[in-house]
């Protein structure tokens, strides 16, 4: 009888290793291969989340190419103003569009949420393009997604530098990002749920 819950033990742990590593790996295929959907669709806003290299370069083209007239940073330092966003885009000042508004009250991806769903509610948007890395996108959108069912969100997924499949890093971040996203998916908490 020992041996038999043992050797049941073992099965089901291994089933679940299993169903986990397939997972990651589709995890890993998709944000290898992510690319943004219905480029040429205008939305009432551009909501980028700081934290990876060319995301706000990615929002401030799109803002300026016409995608939207407004373009919202979630989680911006304390200290980073307009001009210190503009002075690190790609393009010259001449070009600088409007209109940009900067969030700097969270601190994480739920706290994105929560300061995005703010600001939306606030400007009374109905559709955004949300910009952030490939890798960071699927648990980002589930967090926008449940915290606003009733807006059309547009992933625009940004491609990170040094992030081929072929590099350590590639598979160090989407072993993160994807053990984040089951927890936050079979966790559910409430906390982006707070009121605005």
């Amino acid at each position: 009888m020992f041996f038999k819950t043992l050797s049941f033990i073992f099965i089901a742990m291994m089933t679940l290793f299993l169903l986990w590593a397939i997972g990651w790996l589709w995890f890993a295929t998709s944000v290898a291969l992510a690319s943004p959907k219905e480029g040429n669709i205008k939305t009432d806003a551009i909501v980028v989340l700081t934290g990876g290299n060319g995301r706000i370069n990615e929002g401030l083209d799109l803002l300026a190419k016409g995608s939207s007239d407004k373009l919202f940073i979630s989680g911006v330092n304390k200290e980073v103003t307009q001009d210190d966003i503009y002075a690190g885009w790609k393009k010259p000042t001449k070009d600088r569009p409007c209109c940009i508004y900067l969030g700097y009250d969270a601190e994480d991806t739920t706290g994105n949420a929560v300061e995005t769903k703010n600001w939306i509610l606030k400007n009374k948007i109905s559709s955004f393009r949300l910009v952030t890395s490939s890798y960071h996108m699927p648990r980002a959108y589930l967090e926008m997604s449940k915290i606003l069912p009733d807006i059309k969100i547009i992933p625009h997924p940004v491609l990170t530098d040094d992030f081929e499949a072929w590099k350590g890093r590639f598979w160090k971040l989407t072993f993160s990002e994807y053990n984040k996203m089951l927890v936050r998916w079979l966790n559910l908490n409430e906390k982006a749920n707070v009121p605005a």
